[in-house]
């Protein structure tokens, strides 16, 4: 198939399809209107969603969008303004000043503690927070608030991704950063019961 033009099954590969992944349902826009919902609904909804593509094969990842609301949560705690896209380093500025690197990995019943939040490339923030969320049952299940010292001292390097890696088994465990589980959890909470665009304070 050139660039640019319309993609079309044959029905040999059209029959492919059904046998892989089961007959196409045509489902037209009347049949799904999600403007009423709340965010955690959405959410909840995105999750199947993509729970049902990774299970096809079709996708390997499952964190997006929940990155960005956990920043926006975390933007509610530290009464905070979410940074530009084109801060690399940071994702918002806290009331107080701090910059707040935010990290969240989606956990499943299948997640191994050894499993690694995504890498940090750059140190110049005061503080990371990094947060687990339930998948299942959509709550946050632990955030800790660690100081760029703690990221860089019990953090692993890893060259061919050129990053700091921290393993969700280091953020679980007592003793390393500040525990900011209510928090999070209550902003989070917050957050998913919103049925309209958020507050102008907490947008990019």
């Amino acid at each position: 198939m050139e660039k640019g033009q319309s993609w079309e099954l044959s029905p040999e590969q059209t029959e492919a399809v059904h046998i892989q992944f089961g007959p196409i349902q045509n489902a037209g826009p009347e049949s799904f209107n999600a403007k009423d919902w709340n965010v955690g609904e959405l959410l909840q909804a995105y999750s199947s969603i993509l729970g049902e593509l990774r299970s096809r094969g079709l996708v390997r990842t499952n964190n997006a969008p929940v990155g960005d609301l956990a920043e926006y949560a975390c933007a509610i705690v530290y009464g905070g303004v979410l940074a530009p896209n084109s801060a690399k380093s940071y994702d918002l500025t806290a009331a107080d000043g701090r910059r707040i690197q935010v990290k969240v990995r989606n956990i499943r019943e299948d997640t191994r503690s050894s499993s690694v939040f995504s890498p940090l490339r750059s140190f110049d923030f005061d503080v990371c927070v990094f947060v687990l969320v339930d998948e299942r049952q959509g709550v946050v299940s632990a955030a800790y608030e660690w100081t760029a010292d703690d990221v860089q001292a019990h953090g692993t390097h890893r060259t061919h991704t050129n990053g700091t890696v921290i393993r969700l088994r280091q953020v679980r465990s007592a003793g390393i950063g500040l525990n900011v589980t209510d928090s999070v959890r209550a902003a989070w909470s917050a957050m998913l019961a919103l049925t309209s665009v958020v507050p102008d304070q907490a947008q990019h």
